[in-house]
């Protein structure tokens, strides 16, 4: 099954590199193009995509306020955002907005194309050239020690091992009960259940202990 892209960004010559390159990955299909915000707005209402290719320097609105807003109207949809900024305070607004990838403009075609598969796969992709800023991230990430009881993650069953791993990676409750073929009441319940037995309170709290347990591996 193909996913649905679109590419957005203000820079023929890039738009036209990227086009090529999502031309030769036969598990994309490209339905639209933008090079501003309110095209691309337009194209995430008529064509619901999987996954974007959004530049962060456009033109009116920045990317990042364009993404918050995109993932307000389509929340399961994964955005890889390509961008001159190196800065990690722009990582991290990011990564709180819910972008699952950043590349950097100068980075490899390969780069790009290994960012789209892993957000589609439902992990985080942080460009490899920003490698300080990936170590401190999952620093953070990882809670002090004794946060959770060691013993506690011995009491989950396997659905809930099952459910609580895919969220830590950032895949939606309606997502889950697709990849496992239960109804999404059913994830909510092993979800809650998981997270009151580790003491969860929030979803970063799940990505948090996901990290420390080394779930998260693509970033």
């Amino acid at each position: 099954m193909t996913a649905r892209l679109i590419l957005v960004d203000d820079h023929p010559v890039i738009l036209a590199g990227l086009r090529a390159l999502v031309l030769d990955l036969p598990e994309l299909e490209l339905v639209g193009q933008a090079s501003c915000a309110s095209e691309a707005f337009a194209l995430v209402r008529s064509q619901r995509p999987d996954v974007a290719i959004l530049d962060m320097g456009l033109p009116g609105m920045s990317g990042l306020t364009l993404a918050e807003r995109v993932l307000e109207e389509a929340p399961d949809m994964r955005i890889v955002m390509l961008t001159h900024y190196e800065e990690p305070s722009y990582v991290q607004k990011a990564l709180r907005i819910g972008i699952r990838g950043y590349v950097l403009k100068a980075s490899a075609d390969e780069k790009v194309a290994q960012a789209i598969r892993t957000v589609l796969s439902g992990g985080v992709y942080i460009d490899s050239d920003l490698e300080d800023f990936r170590a401190e991230w999952i620093l953070k990430l990882c809670p002090p020690a004794g946060a959770v009881p060691a013993a506690a993650a011995d009491t989950l069953t396997y659905r809930e091992m099952q459910v609580l791993r895919l969220a830590a990676v950032g895949h939606s409750n309606k997502e889950i009960a697709r990849r496992i073929g239960l109804g999404i009441k059913s994830v909510e319940t092993y979800r809650y259940r998981a997270c009151k037995k580790l003491m969860l309170h929030s979803r970063l709290d799940i990505i948090r202990y996901g990290a420390s347990h080394g779930w998260i591996l693509d970033i």
